[in-house]
């Protein structure tokens, strides 16, 4: 299921890829990015990864 977050912040993982945590309707999540994301943007997330 794809869902549309709004970014609270991104870091740099060890492994070079970036964790975001974001906020939407159900509160606080994670998910993975291959690149790093401004926080306040609103991207799309699947199975715990960036897609958009």
């Amino acid at each position: 299921m794809t869902r549309k977050v709004n970014v609270a912040s991104c870091t740099l993982r060890r492994d070079g890829q970036y964790m975001v945590s974001y906020k939407d309707a159900r509160g606080t999540g994670y998910a993975v990015s291959e690149r790093p994301v401004p926080e306040g943007k609103d991207v799309r997330i699947r199975d715990g990864r960036v897609i958009a």
